[in-house]
């Protein structure tokens, strides 16, 4: 209720038992030095670099919040059981059928890079994407042919929808992972807890925008992970998939989680879903 009436930041809050040296140094150099093109922090600055970023706290002592350890964390899990990603690849339409692949992405959101932007380490954005590029068939269509680059799904949406999960999900449902799965007609990402706020998946798709965990939202901006205008859903995953293949998500909000759903063909005229599921009416396509 106090996250709900802007009172309490979930994503601010202390993580018991996560010192300072938690978080990884090299990541943090990165995002100071190549993302904001600034320098690093003195040795006797860095606390409070951390703290005005919402990175770390002084209550009850120094310790890592939650928005430091999801992003620069060594070992996030280690806190927070709930981070990551649970990737899985079925052989069928449903969860009944066989399991095909199965991974547990974890780690911090943000990657390790050289200071050539060289990828060290990725990220669970990346981690997510080669899952999918992995466990998906090529397409056969030439690499310069438009959105489709080859893949039965579009590299930039699955960023996009990977990313948004990351940053916007309710971190405070502590027994559920972001679920990433792939069947054999579509595939689906889904973030455990409601919409925040008033948001619907109406105003989602017109580009209505509120961030539950802003301080995710603005380092993932700065990484190129999420759209810079707060607008991903209308700018990237609707026209996105439209000039991939035609189809356009469905976005399923029910009791306790939200789901984004990437069509691999035209829609059945059936939906396998049993939620209400919003399909976007393109008025200004």
């Amino acid at each position: 209720m106090y996250q709900r009436s802007r009172q309490l930041n979930y994503d601010r809050k202390p993580v018991a038992g996560a010192a300072i040296d938690t978080l990884d140094p090299r990541r943090l150099r990165d995002y100071f030095v190549r993302v904001l093109c600034g320098n690093a922090p003195e040795e006797n600055e860095v606390e409070e670099w951390l703290s005005n970023l919402g990175l770390a706290t002084t209550f009850p002592q120094w310790c890592a919040t939650i928005n430091g350890i999801l992003l620069f964390g060594m070992n996030p899990k280690r806190f927070l059981p709930q981070s990551g990603v649970r990737a899985i690849r079925y052989s069928g339409e449903t969860h009944h059928h066989p399991v095909l692949a199965a991974e547990n992405l974890k780690g911090p959101l943000l990657p390790l890079r050289d200071r050539d932007g060289l990828l060290l380490e990725s990220g669970l954005v990346d981690q997510a994407w080669h899952f999918v590029r992995r466990n998906t068939t090529p397409t056969g269509y030439p690499k310069d042919a438009g959105a489709n680059h080859g893949h039965q799904y579009p590299e930039s949406v699955i960023r996009e929808a990977v990313g948004n999960a990351l940053v916007h999900r309710d971190y405070s449902v502590e027994a559920e992972e972001i679920v990433l799965a792939i069947y054999s007609n579509r595939l689906e990402i889904v973030s455990p807890g409601d919409l925040p706020l008033r948001l619907t998946p109406e105003k989602a798709a017109s580009g209505v925008r509120y961030a539950r965990n802003q301080t995710l939202v603005n380092v993932m901006r700065d990484y190129g992970y999420v759209d810079p205008c707060g607008m991903g859903v209308r700018r990237k995953l609707i026209p996105g998939m439209l000039a991939h293949n035609g189809t356009e998500p469905d976005l399923i909000e029910e009791e306790h989680r939200f789901t984004v759903r990437l069509w691999k063909h035209p829609k059945p005229s059936r939906s396998p879903a049993t939620a209400s599921v919003y399909r976007w009416v393109p008025s200004c396509r």
